[in-house]
């Protein structure tokens, strides 16, 4: 399968951010249906128009806005276009506070502010790594949620009816629509041709709440992916995917080989996860900093649960040590 329904148009914008440009798609029928929105900048919102604007439509026809996930790149846009069409917000209940923002902004800063300093990076690059968090934040806007998306749930496009699937990993509210007879699935960043998705950190959704393994359950939603039968995978990045059993093949090669060079460091005797930082990914900044110890901290987390690693916490920093025996990882297929 090489293309697509008509019904289904995908719409690329600019961002200002490494990743490069994003897909946003709209889903003609009723209601007529953005999935995503680009991040708040005038030049996602020119493209946005230009792009609906050679479909026959205008910003203020949109009905209906579903957001896969809680990156700025993906709802930075949402509130500008509410206010313009009046469209109804749909998310998973995992991104709704998050897209709200309001109080709950302020205990995610010190979160975010309490892992780093576990993970011992240093209090300088801690303030380095707030900045590129203020940078991505400028790019969105808050919005409230109207309607949950969840699991199970299906939403009806025109004449098709498109299952909802929670894929948590990248993000922990990511999901993906599902059309069954076009064995099409819209897959936002679950899975990206060209790079690898990165299962990034993030606080729970309350405050008292344990900390989520992204990478943990990103591996489970791959391997629940894989066994989809799915024709063709619309990214949120890059271009589709018509074989995803063979790129999720790659990305657990990938994973495999990252987890022998966290190995490596580790038979030199208990590290931080900062120690790990420095010696994979020497001289990042800014955002990327967070993102190295993101994917540092997820594969520990994975030969944690396997019983690979021991973490111990000394003056409030995590160290983390190869077990005598571990339990071996699950085969990653």
């Amino acid at each position: 399968m090489t293309s697509w329904p008509d019904s289904v148009h995908q719409i690329t914008l600019p961002t200002p951010f490494p990743v490069g440009p994003v897909h946003v798609y709209l889903l003609e029928g009723e209601p007529l249906t953005l999935l995503d929105t680009g991040p708040r900048t005038p030049e996602a919102l020119q493209e946005l128009e230009a792009g609906l604007a050679a479909l026959a439509y205008s910003v203020s026809d949109l009905q209906r806005i579903v957001i896969t996930h809680a990156h700025a790149d993906h709802y930075g846009l949402a509130a500008t276009l509410v206010e313009r069409s009046g469209a109804e917000v749909l998310a998973h209940p995992c991104c709704a506070a998050r897209l709200a923002g309001g109080e709950a902004h302020g205990w995610r800063l010190r979160w975010y502010a309490g892992l780093m300093s576990a993970a011992g990076v240093p209090l300088a690059t801690q303030l380095r790594v707030a900045g590129g968090f203020r940078h991505v934040n400028r790019h969105s806007a808050t919005v409230q949620v109207e309607h949950l998306l969840d699991e199970g749930d299906s939403l009806c496009l025109g004449k098709a009816t498109w299952e909802v699937f929670h894929t948590p990993g990248h993000a922990a509210g990511l999901i993906c629509l599902y059309q069954r007879q076009e064995r099409l699935l819209l897959g936002s960043d679950h899975l990206i041709k060209h790079i690898s998705s990165n299962a990034i950190i993030e606080p729970p959704e309350r405050e008292d709440a344990p900390r989520r393994r992204p990478l943990v359950e990103y591996w489970a939603s791959l391997r629940r992916v894989a066994e989809m039968d799915i024709g063709l995978v619309l990214s949120g990045h890059g271009e589709p995917i018509d074989d995803h059993r063979a790129l999720i093949e790659r990305r657990f090669a990938f994973y495999e080989q990252r987890l022998d060079d966290i190995r490596g460091a580790l038979n030199r005797g208990p590290q931080t996860v900062w120690d790990i930082v420095q010696e994979l990914f020497p001289r990042l900044g800014g955002i990327d900093t967070f993102l190295a110890v993101s994917e540092i901290l997820g594969h520990l987390d994975v030969m944690e649960a396997a019983g690979e690693v021991r973490v111990v916490t000394r003056n409030g920093v995590w160290r983390y040590e190869l077990a005598a025996r571990g339990a071996g990882l699950e085969a990653p297929r």
